[in-house]
Protein backbone atom coordinates (compact mmCIF):
# COMPACT_ATOMS: atom_id res chain seq x y z
CA UNK A 1 0.00 0.00 0.00
CA UNK A 2 1.46 3.28 -1.07
CA UNK A 3 1.82 6.33 1.09
CA UNK A 4 -0.81 8.32 -0.85
CA UNK A 5 -3.49 5.72 -0.06
CA UNK A 6 -2.59 5.76 3.63
CA UNK A 7 -3.04 9.52 3.78
CA UNK A 8 -6.49 9.18 2.17
CA UNK A 9 -7.59 6.57 4.72
CA UNK A 10 -6.27 8.67 7.61
CA UNK A 11 -8.17 11.71 6.35
CA UNK A 12 -11.38 9.66 6.15
CA UNK A 13 -10.95 8.40 9.74
CA UNK A 14 -10.30 11.94 11.03
CA UNK A 15 -13.46 13.15 9.33
CA UNK A 16 -15.35 10.26 10.87
CA UNK A 17 -13.95 11.12 14.34
CA UNK A 18 -15.02 14.74 13.90
CA UNK A 19 -18.50 13.64 12.94
CA UNK A 20 -18.72 11.35 15.98
CA UNK A 21 -17.47 14.16 18.24
CA UNK A 22 -20.10 16.52 16.85
CA UNK A 23 -22.77 13.88 17.43
CA UNK A 24 -21.56 13.39 21.02
CA UNK A 25 -21.73 17.15 21.65
CA UNK A 26 -25.28 17.21 20.27
CA UNK A 27 -26.15 14.28 22.51
CA UNK A 28 -24.64 16.00 25.55
CA UNK A 29 -26.53 19.17 24.81
CA UNK A 30 -29.74 17.14 24.55
CA UNK A 31 -28.98 15.40 27.84
CA UNK A 32 -28.35 18.77 29.49
CA UNK A 33 -31.60 20.11 28.06
CA UNK A 34 -33.49 17.10 29.39
CA UNK A 35 -31.85 17.40 32.81
CA UNK A 36 -32.81 21.07 32.98
CA UNK A 37 -36.33 20.20 31.97
CA UNK A 38 -36.42 17.49 34.64
CA UNK A 39 -35.35 19.98 37.33
CA UNK A 40 -38.03 22.43 36.27
CA UNK A 41 -40.68 19.73 36.28
CA UNK A 42 -39.42 18.54 39.69
CA UNK A 43 -39.67 22.06 41.10
CA UNK A 44 -43.21 22.39 39.81
CA UNK A 45 -44.07 19.00 41.31
CA UNK A 46 -42.64 20.04 44.66
CA UNK A 47 -44.62 23.24 44.60
CA UNK A 48 -47.76 21.29 43.78
CA UNK A 49 -47.03 18.84 46.61
CA UNK A 50 -46.52 21.78 48.96
CA UNK A 51 -49.93 23.14 47.98
CA UNK A 52 -51.60 19.94 49.15
CA UNK A 53 -49.41 19.43 52.26
CA UNK A 54 -51.16 19.35 55.67
CA UNK A 55 -49.48 22.63 56.66
CA UNK A 56 -51.10 24.42 53.71
CA UNK A 57 -54.48 23.02 54.63
CA UNK A 58 -54.13 23.79 58.35
CA UNK A 59 -56.63 26.39 59.55
CA UNK A 60 -55.26 29.85 60.18
CA UNK A 61 -56.19 29.80 63.85
CA UNK A 62 -54.19 26.58 64.37
CA UNK A 63 -51.17 28.06 62.61
CA UNK A 64 -51.50 31.15 64.78
CA UNK A 65 -51.33 28.94 67.90
CA UNK A 66 -48.24 27.17 66.52
CA UNK A 67 -46.54 30.51 65.88
CA UNK A 68 -47.46 31.70 69.35
CA UNK A 69 -45.88 28.61 70.94
CA UNK A 70 -42.73 29.16 68.89
CA UNK A 71 -42.43 32.74 70.07
CA UNK A 72 -43.29 31.83 73.68
CA UNK A 73 -40.66 29.09 73.83
CA UNK A 74 -39.78 28.42 77.49
CA UNK A 75 -36.11 28.33 76.59
CA UNK A 76 -36.28 31.91 75.31
CA UNK A 77 -38.77 33.85 77.41
CA UNK A 78 -37.68 37.24 76.13
CA UNK A 79 -37.99 37.80 72.40
CA UNK A 80 -34.94 39.06 70.53
CA UNK A 81 -35.73 41.34 67.56
CA UNK A 82 -33.13 39.49 65.48
CA UNK A 83 -34.71 36.09 66.11
CA UNK A 84 -38.32 35.02 66.50
CA UNK A 85 -40.78 35.88 65.19
CA UNK A 86 -38.80 37.29 62.25
CA UNK A 87 -37.30 33.87 61.49
CA UNK A 88 -40.77 32.48 60.87
CA UNK A 89 -41.41 35.20 58.32
CA UNK A 90 -38.49 33.98 56.19
CA UNK A 91 -40.13 30.63 55.38
CA UNK A 92 -42.69 31.74 52.81
CA UNK A 93 -44.92 34.61 51.78
CA UNK A 94 -48.06 33.21 53.40
CA UNK A 95 -46.30 32.71 56.72
CA UNK A 96 -44.96 36.25 56.58
CA UNK A 97 -48.43 37.66 55.90
CA UNK A 98 -49.91 35.63 58.77
CA UNK A 99 -47.05 36.68 61.05
CA UNK A 100 -47.66 40.38 60.59
CA UNK A 101 -51.40 39.95 61.07
CA UNK A 102 -51.07 38.47 64.59
CA UNK A 103 -50.59 41.16 67.26
CA UNK A 104 -49.99 38.54 69.98
CA UNK A 105 -46.62 37.63 68.41
CA UNK A 106 -45.25 41.14 68.86
CA UNK A 107 -46.06 41.77 72.52
CA UNK A 108 -42.66 40.86 74.03
CA UNK A 109 -39.35 42.56 73.32
CA UNK A 110 -35.88 42.47 74.85
CA UNK A 111 -33.31 45.17 74.13
CA UNK A 112 -29.78 45.20 75.55
CA UNK A 113 -27.44 48.17 75.62
CA UNK A 114 -23.88 46.88 75.13
CA UNK A 115 -20.79 48.25 76.79
CA UNK A 116 -18.33 50.31 74.81
CA UNK A 117 -20.75 51.95 72.41
CA UNK A 118 -19.02 54.74 70.45
CA UNK A 119 -22.13 56.66 69.45
CA UNK A 120 -24.81 56.38 72.13
CA UNK A 121 -27.22 58.70 70.33
CA UNK A 122 -27.19 56.58 67.18
CA UNK A 123 -27.50 53.38 69.21
CA UNK A 124 -30.44 54.73 71.20
CA UNK A 125 -32.19 55.91 68.05
CA UNK A 126 -31.81 52.42 66.60
CA UNK A 127 -33.20 50.78 69.75
CA UNK A 128 -36.12 53.20 69.93
CA UNK A 129 -36.91 52.58 66.26
CA UNK A 130 -36.96 48.85 66.96
CA UNK A 131 -39.42 49.46 69.79
CA UNK A 132 -41.69 51.56 67.55
CA UNK A 133 -41.74 49.05 64.70
CA UNK A 134 -42.10 46.04 66.98
CA UNK A 135 -44.91 47.29 69.17
CA UNK A 136 -46.76 48.93 66.28
CA UNK A 137 -47.45 45.38 65.06
CA UNK A 138 -48.95 44.42 68.42
CA UNK A 139 -51.82 46.88 67.90
CA UNK A 140 -53.43 47.64 71.30
CA UNK A 141 -52.49 44.39 73.08
CA UNK A 142 -50.68 44.77 76.46
CA UNK A 143 -46.92 44.40 76.03
CA UNK A 144 -43.85 43.12 77.90
CA UNK A 145 -40.61 45.09 77.75
CA UNK A 146 -37.18 43.93 78.97
CA UNK A 147 -34.37 46.49 78.92
CA UNK A 148 -30.86 45.71 80.13
CA UNK A 149 -27.59 47.57 80.50
CA UNK A 150 -24.36 45.62 80.16
CA UNK A 151 -21.97 45.58 83.08
CA UNK A 152 -19.43 48.35 82.90
CA UNK A 153 -21.27 50.51 80.37
CA UNK A 154 -22.00 54.16 81.14
CA UNK A 155 -24.98 55.58 79.27
CA UNK A 156 -25.01 59.40 78.98
CA UNK A 157 -27.83 61.21 80.76
CA UNK A 158 -29.33 62.83 77.59
CA UNK A 159 -29.52 59.39 75.98
CA UNK A 160 -31.29 57.98 79.03
CA UNK A 161 -33.82 60.81 78.82
CA UNK A 162 -34.86 59.63 75.34
CA UNK A 163 -35.36 56.10 76.66
CA UNK A 164 -37.27 57.33 79.70
CA UNK A 165 -39.62 59.23 77.40
CA UNK A 166 -40.29 56.14 75.31
CA UNK A 167 -41.06 54.01 78.38
CA UNK A 168 -43.46 56.68 79.61
CA UNK A 169 -45.22 56.67 76.23
CA UNK A 170 -45.85 52.91 76.61
CA UNK A 171 -47.30 53.18 80.13
CA UNK A 172 -50.89 52.54 79.16
CA UNK A 173 -49.94 49.20 77.52
CA UNK A 174 -47.21 47.78 79.78
CA UNK A 175 -48.00 44.37 81.29
CA UNK A 176 -44.43 43.38 82.25
CA UNK A 177 -41.57 45.81 82.71
CA UNK A 178 -38.03 44.71 83.55
CA UNK A 179 -35.19 47.21 83.90
CA UNK A 180 -31.66 45.91 84.53
CA UNK A 181 -29.51 49.02 84.86
CA UNK A 182 -26.91 50.52 87.11
CA UNK A 183 -28.37 52.52 90.03
CA UNK A 184 -27.29 55.78 88.40
CA UNK A 185 -28.99 54.93 85.10
CA UNK A 186 -32.05 53.50 86.80
CA UNK A 187 -32.59 56.77 88.65
CA UNK A 188 -33.23 58.43 85.27
CA UNK A 189 -35.76 55.84 84.08
CA UNK A 190 -38.45 55.97 86.77
CA UNK A 191 -40.74 58.63 85.31
CA UNK A 192 -43.14 55.87 84.25
CA UNK A 193 -44.16 55.41 87.92
CA UNK A 194 -45.78 58.85 87.95
CA UNK A 195 -48.45 57.87 85.41
CA UNK A 196 -51.22 55.26 85.59
CA UNK A 197 -50.18 51.70 84.76
CA UNK A 198 -53.55 49.99 84.21
CA UNK A 199 -52.21 46.67 82.83
CA UNK A 200 -48.91 46.33 84.72
CA UNK A 201 -48.71 42.90 86.38
CA UNK A 202 -44.97 42.43 86.89
CA UNK A 203 -42.35 45.07 87.71
CA UNK A 204 -38.68 44.15 88.06
CA UNK A 205 -35.91 46.64 88.87
CA UNK A 206 -32.45 45.11 89.16
CA UNK A 207 -28.95 46.45 89.71
CA UNK A 208 -26.81 45.40 86.73
CA UNK A 209 -23.49 46.31 88.36
CA UNK A 210 -21.26 43.36 89.16
CA UNK A 211 -19.75 45.18 92.15
CA UNK A 212 -21.73 46.85 94.94
CA UNK A 213 -21.83 50.61 95.30
CA UNK A 214 -23.37 53.23 97.55
CA UNK A 215 -25.56 54.63 94.75
CA UNK A 216 -29.26 53.94 95.08
CA UNK A 217 -32.23 55.02 92.96
CA UNK A 218 -34.98 56.98 94.66
CA UNK A 219 -37.89 55.21 96.34
CA UNK A 220 -40.49 53.75 93.99
CA UNK A 221 -43.83 55.55 94.16
CA UNK A 222 -46.49 53.89 92.01
CA UNK A 223 -49.41 56.27 91.69
CA UNK A 224 -51.74 53.73 90.06
CA UNK A 225 -51.06 50.06 89.34
CA UNK A 226 -54.32 48.17 90.00
CA UNK A 227 -53.19 44.98 88.23
CA UNK A 228 -49.74 44.64 89.84
CA UNK A 229 -49.21 41.10 91.20
CA UNK A 230 -45.42 40.64 91.11
CA UNK A 231 -42.72 43.02 92.31
CA UNK A 232 -38.97 42.33 92.21
CA UNK A 233 -36.30 44.77 93.27
CA UNK A 234 -32.59 44.44 93.94
CA UNK A 235 -30.02 47.08 94.72
CA UNK A 236 -27.55 47.97 97.39
CA UNK A 237 -29.11 49.61 100.41
CA UNK A 238 -32.76 48.66 100.14
CA UNK A 239 -34.81 51.04 102.29
CA UNK A 240 -38.52 50.40 101.78
CA UNK A 241 -39.87 52.97 104.20
CA UNK A 242 -40.59 55.55 101.47
CA UNK A 243 -41.83 53.07 98.86
CA UNK A 244 -45.46 53.40 97.78
CA UNK A 245 -46.43 50.08 96.24
CA UNK A 246 -49.78 48.26 96.45
CA UNK A 247 -48.33 45.59 98.75
CA UNK A 248 -51.69 43.99 99.51
CA UNK A 249 -52.21 43.13 95.82
CA UNK A 250 -48.93 41.27 95.42
CA UNK A 251 -48.78 37.51 95.03
CA UNK A 252 -45.03 37.32 94.38
CA UNK A 253 -42.40 39.49 96.05
CA UNK A 254 -38.65 39.48 95.51
CA UNK A 255 -36.52 41.70 97.77
CA UNK A 256 -32.79 41.30 97.17
CA UNK A 257 -30.66 43.46 99.42
CA UNK A 258 -27.02 43.53 98.25
CA UNK A 259 -25.41 44.26 101.59
CA UNK A 260 -21.68 44.66 101.85
CA UNK A 261 -19.17 45.28 104.65
CA UNK A 262 -17.67 48.17 102.66
CA UNK A 263 -20.34 50.67 103.70
CA UNK A 264 -22.88 51.17 106.44
CA UNK A 265 -26.14 49.55 105.30
CA UNK A 266 -29.39 51.45 105.62
CA UNK A 267 -31.79 49.60 107.86
CA UNK A 268 -34.94 48.41 106.14
CA UNK A 269 -37.66 46.90 108.27
CA UNK A 270 -39.09 44.67 105.57
CA UNK A 271 -41.28 42.98 108.19
CA UNK A 272 -43.53 46.05 108.06
CA UNK A 273 -43.83 45.54 104.31
CA UNK A 274 -44.51 41.82 104.64
CA UNK A 275 -47.25 42.50 107.16
CA UNK A 276 -49.14 44.26 104.35
CA UNK A 277 -48.67 41.43 101.82
CA UNK A 278 -51.69 39.34 102.79
CA UNK A 279 -51.99 37.59 99.41
CA UNK A 280 -48.37 36.51 98.90
CA UNK A 281 -47.83 33.00 97.54
CA UNK A 282 -44.13 33.30 96.62
CA UNK A 283 -41.52 35.17 98.62
CA UNK A 284 -37.82 35.64 97.77
CA UNK A 285 -35.68 37.44 100.32
CA UNK A 286 -32.06 38.50 100.11
CA UNK A 287 -30.87 39.34 103.58
CA UNK A 288 -28.02 41.75 104.08
CA UNK A 289 -25.81 42.40 107.06
CA UNK A 290 -27.92 42.46 110.23
CA UNK A 291 -28.28 45.82 111.92
CA UNK A 292 -26.92 45.85 115.45
CA UNK A 293 -29.18 48.60 116.74
CA UNK A 294 -32.41 46.67 116.19
CA UNK A 295 -34.24 45.91 119.42
CA UNK A 296 -35.60 42.34 119.19
CA UNK A 297 -38.49 43.26 121.46
CA UNK A 298 -39.76 45.77 118.90
CA UNK A 299 -40.01 43.20 116.11
CA UNK A 300 -43.57 42.30 115.22
CA UNK A 301 -44.02 38.69 114.02
CA UNK A 302 -45.43 38.25 110.53
CA UNK A 303 -47.47 35.26 109.37
CA UNK A 304 -47.84 34.61 105.63
CA UNK A 305 -50.55 31.98 105.40
CA UNK A 306 -50.72 31.63 101.61
CA UNK A 307 -47.01 31.30 100.85
CA UNK A 308 -46.08 28.03 99.11
CA UNK A 309 -42.63 29.03 97.82
CA UNK A 310 -40.02 30.70 99.99
CA UNK A 311 -36.47 31.40 98.83
CA UNK A 312 -33.93 32.72 101.27
CA UNK A 313 -30.55 34.08 100.30
CA UNK A 314 -27.75 35.75 102.21
CA UNK A 315 -25.22 37.92 100.44
CA UNK A 316 -22.93 38.47 103.40
CA UNK A 317 -21.42 36.28 106.12
CA UNK A 318 -20.69 38.33 109.22
CA UNK A 319 -17.93 37.98 111.81
CA UNK A 320 -16.08 35.43 109.71
CA UNK A 321 -12.40 34.80 110.29
CA UNK A 322 -10.88 32.30 107.90
CA UNK A 323 -7.87 31.86 110.18
CA UNK A 324 -9.92 31.22 113.33
CA UNK A 325 -12.79 29.47 111.52
CA UNK A 326 -15.39 31.33 113.54
CA UNK A 327 -18.77 32.46 112.30
CA UNK A 328 -22.10 33.78 113.42
CA UNK A 329 -25.04 31.89 111.97
CA UNK A 330 -28.04 33.51 110.28
CA UNK A 331 -30.73 31.95 112.43
CA UNK A 332 -32.90 35.08 112.58
CA UNK A 333 -34.40 34.21 109.19
CA UNK A 334 -35.56 30.70 110.07
CA UNK A 335 -38.65 31.99 111.85
CA UNK A 336 -40.13 32.84 108.44
CA UNK A 337 -39.98 29.20 107.47
CA UNK A 338 -41.64 28.05 110.67
CA UNK A 339 -44.56 30.42 110.14
CA UNK A 340 -45.00 29.22 106.56
CA UNK A 341 -44.66 25.51 107.40
CA UNK A 342 -48.31 24.66 106.72
CA UNK A 343 -48.14 25.73 103.07
CA UNK A 344 -44.44 25.79 102.20
CA UNK A 345 -43.56 23.43 99.33
CA UNK A 346 -40.31 24.85 98.00
CA UNK A 347 -37.36 26.48 99.76
CA UNK A 348 -33.88 27.54 98.73
CA UNK A 349 -30.89 28.05 101.03
CA UNK A 350 -28.16 29.78 99.09
CA UNK A 351 -24.83 30.55 100.76
CA UNK A 352 -26.35 30.46 104.23
CA UNK A 353 -24.21 29.30 107.14
CA UNK A 354 -26.38 28.17 110.04
CA UNK A 355 -25.44 25.80 112.81
CA UNK A 356 -26.60 22.24 112.14
CA UNK A 357 -28.95 21.92 115.17
CA UNK A 358 -30.79 25.11 114.21
CA UNK A 359 -31.08 23.99 110.59
CA UNK A 360 -32.31 20.51 111.57
CA UNK A 361 -34.85 21.98 113.95
CA UNK A 362 -36.16 24.23 111.19
CA UNK A 363 -36.35 21.50 108.56
CA UNK A 364 -38.15 19.17 110.96
CA UNK A 365 -41.12 21.57 110.90
CA UNK A 366 -41.44 21.61 107.08
CA UNK A 367 -43.72 18.60 106.67
CA UNK A 368 -45.08 19.67 103.28
CA UNK A 369 -41.77 20.64 101.68
CA UNK A 370 -41.34 19.01 98.26
CA UNK A 371 -38.33 20.83 96.79
CA UNK A 372 -35.23 22.07 98.58
CA UNK A 373 -32.10 23.69 97.18
CA UNK A 374 -29.30 23.61 99.74
CA UNK A 375 -26.04 25.33 98.77
CA UNK A 376 -23.65 25.95 101.67
CA UNK A 377 -21.23 28.82 101.36
CA UNK A 378 -17.67 28.64 100.11
CA UNK A 379 -16.58 28.15 103.72
CA UNK A 380 -18.18 24.68 103.50
CA UNK A 381 -20.04 24.98 106.77
CA UNK A 382 -23.22 22.91 107.15
CA UNK A 383 -21.74 19.97 105.27
CA UNK A 384 -22.26 17.96 108.46
CA UNK A 385 -25.99 18.46 107.98
CA UNK A 386 -26.17 15.43 105.67
CA UNK A 387 -24.67 13.13 108.27
CA UNK A 388 -26.82 14.51 111.10
CA UNK A 389 -29.96 14.12 109.02
CA UNK A 390 -28.99 10.54 108.26
CA UNK A 391 -28.27 9.85 111.95
CA UNK A 392 -31.71 11.09 112.90
CA UNK A 393 -33.34 8.77 110.36
CA UNK A 394 -31.17 5.91 111.57
CA UNK A 395 -32.37 6.42 115.16
CA UNK A 396 -35.94 6.39 113.92
CA UNK A 397 -35.30 3.20 111.97
CA UNK A 398 -33.76 1.40 114.94
CA UNK A 399 -36.19 2.60 117.59
CA UNK A 400 -39.58 2.37 115.99
CA UNK A 401 -41.24 2.42 119.41
CA UNK A 402 -39.69 5.85 120.00
CA UNK A 403 -40.53 7.79 116.86
CA UNK A 404 -38.12 10.51 115.84
CA UNK A 405 -39.61 13.36 113.77
CA UNK A 406 -38.72 12.88 110.12
CA UNK A 407 -37.04 15.71 108.30
CA UNK A 408 -39.08 16.86 105.29
CA UNK A 409 -41.09 13.64 104.85
CA UNK A 410 -42.70 14.91 101.62
CA UNK A 411 -39.42 15.90 99.97
CA UNK A 412 -39.29 14.92 96.29
CA UNK A 413 -36.42 17.00 94.89
CA UNK A 414 -33.17 17.90 96.64
CA UNK A 415 -30.45 20.05 95.02
CA UNK A 416 -27.07 19.90 96.75
CA UNK A 417 -23.75 21.61 96.15
CA UNK A 418 -20.94 19.10 95.70
CA UNK A 419 -17.35 19.82 96.66
CA UNK A 420 -14.23 17.94 97.63
CA UNK A 421 -15.48 17.76 101.23
CA UNK A 422 -19.03 16.65 100.49
CA UNK A 423 -19.77 13.40 102.40
CA UNK A 424 -20.87 11.14 99.57
CA UNK A 425 -21.70 8.18 101.82
CA UNK A 426 -23.81 10.31 104.14
CA UNK A 427 -25.76 11.76 101.22
CA UNK A 428 -26.37 8.28 99.77
CA UNK A 429 -27.57 6.98 103.14
CA UNK A 430 -29.76 10.04 103.54
CA UNK A 431 -31.51 9.23 100.25
CA UNK A 432 -31.79 5.55 101.18
CA UNK A 433 -33.46 6.25 104.51
CA UNK A 434 -35.64 8.94 102.96
CA UNK A 435 -37.09 6.81 100.21
CA UNK A 436 -35.98 3.29 101.10
CA UNK A 437 -35.02 0.50 98.72
CA UNK A 438 -37.71 -1.69 97.21
CA UNK A 439 -36.35 -5.24 97.72
CA UNK A 440 -39.69 -7.06 97.49
CA UNK A 441 -38.99 -8.54 94.06
CA UNK A 442 -35.59 -9.80 95.19
CA UNK A 443 -37.15 -11.44 98.27
CA UNK A 444 -39.75 -13.19 96.14
CA UNK A 445 -37.09 -14.52 93.78
CA UNK A 446 -34.99 -15.72 96.71
CA UNK A 447 -37.93 -17.59 98.28
CA UNK A 448 -38.91 -19.14 94.95
CA UNK A 449 -35.36 -20.45 94.47
CA UNK A 450 -35.10 -21.88 97.98
CA UNK A 451 -38.55 -23.49 97.89
CA UNK A 452 -38.30 -24.82 94.34
CA UNK A 453 -37.57 -28.36 95.54
CA UNK A 454 -40.82 -28.39 97.52
CA UNK A 455 -42.78 -26.91 94.64
CA UNK A 456 -41.50 -29.73 92.43
CA UNK A 457 -42.89 -32.14 95.02
CA UNK A 458 -46.36 -30.62 94.76
CA UNK A 459 -46.29 -27.64 97.14
CA UNK A 460 -48.60 -24.85 96.01
CA UNK A 461 -46.71 -21.61 96.58
CA UNK A 462 -48.24 -18.17 96.13
CA UNK A 463 -46.05 -15.13 96.90
CA UNK A 464 -47.40 -11.57 96.73
CA UNK A 465 -45.90 -8.18 97.45
CA UNK A 466 -46.72 -6.47 100.68
CA UNK A 467 -47.40 -2.75 100.80
CA UNK A 468 -44.43 -0.45 100.27
CA UNK A 469 -44.25 0.25 104.00
CA UNK A 470 -44.77 -3.36 105.08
Amino acid sequence: MDVHRIHELLAERNEELSAVAEEIERARAEVQRLENKREKVREIAQELEALISPVRRMPTDIMAKVFEHCVRDEGMRKADPQLTPLLLGQVCRSWRSLLFSLPCLWTTLQLDFPAGAKDWDALMQSKIMSMHVWFSRSKAVPISLFLGQSKGSLIPWPTLMHLDKEILALNCRLKDLTLHFSPRSLSSLLTFAQSPLPYLQHLELQNSNSLPSNENPPAIVLHSAPSLRSFSISWCSLDLRDFQVPWSQLQQLNLQYDASPYWNPVHSDFLQVLSQCHNLTSLFLGIGAPIDDVDPETIEPVTLRNVHTFKLRSFEINNVSLSLSTFTGHTESLSFLARCADTLESVSFNRLDIADPAMLSCLAQLHHLKTMLFLPSVLRLNHGLYGRAHARRRRQHRHRDKPVPRICPSLETLHLRCSSTAPVNAIAKLATFQYGLDTRDEKIKELQARLKVFVDQGLQLVLTKSSASG
